[in-house]
């Protein structure tokens, strides 16, 4: 079985609590969703199998936090990460890291045992543009990355509307363990523009009273430090 990798590089994190970390960035080529924000264009890749996946990650040696299944998204390889993850945990002690669009819970259940902490999206209707109802994939893949660390991102723009938020903690009811959020303003792209600092006053203030939770407000880092 082999996946299709577009990239293979040392950054740090410019997302959400773990921003400045370290780390290494797998990303998978391909996505199941096409969000009007979506600043990741992936023009090409290369096939590995397990094998020669893991011995592209090794030559990056280990002075790194953790290792970042990114993408387009990565859950789409979930078969070729059961076999990649168990061999790569043989040879380094990294935690891993996933960033997903938290819309296929069948295939987190196959691999979540083999991750430490899952950094998932709230796809808001009114933020990305997708017709799909997806609020029954995000409430059923938050009850299986409940068990793990868990980080969720919800990227919110001028058109965000406040029945959007009011959902988010209709989906997080169900989980039991420690999590955290990011409210995510939009890196502005095309017409797509990041709401002002009232509305995101706003959106805190209710997650936070709804949630219990301190609620973050954090950019992408890296788009201003010129980073990957």
């Amino acid at each position: 079985m082999q996946a299709k990798v577009s990239e293979i590089f040392l950054s740090h994190q410019g997302e959400g609590p773990f921003a400045g970390s370290r780390q290494l960035f797998l990303r998978f080529f391909e996505c199941n969703l096409s969000c009007d924000f979506c600043d990741t264009t992936l023009e090409s890749y290369k096939s590995f199998s397990a094998e020669t996946l893991l011995g592209n990650v090794l030559d990056f040696g280990d002075n790194y936090n953790e290792l970042v299944l990114t993408g387009g998204e990565p859950l789409l390889y979930a078969e070729f990460l059961k076999g990649f993850l168990p061999f790569f945990r043989k040879h380094r002690k990294h935690r891993v890291y996933l960033e997903t669009n938290g819309t296929l819970p069948d295939a987190l259940s196959e691999v979540i045992d083999y991750v430490d902490i899952v950094a998932m999206d709230l796809k808001l209707p009114s933020s990305t543009g997708c017709a799909e109802d997806l609020w029954p994939r995000h409430e059923k893949f938050v009850r299986i990355a409940g068990r793990k660390e868990l980080i969720i991102k919800a990227i919110v723009t001028d058109t965000t509307v406040m029945d959007d938020i009011k959902h988010i903690p209709c989906v997080l009811r169900e989980v039991e363990n420690d999590f955290s959020i990011i409210l995510q303003p939009v890196t502005p792209v095309a017409d797509i523009a990041a709401p002002d600092e009232e509305m995101l006053s706003y959106f805190k203030k209710f997650l936070e009273n709804e949630t219990c939770k301190n609620v973050t407000i954090l950019g992408q880092m890296h788009k201003y430090l010129g980073i990957r």
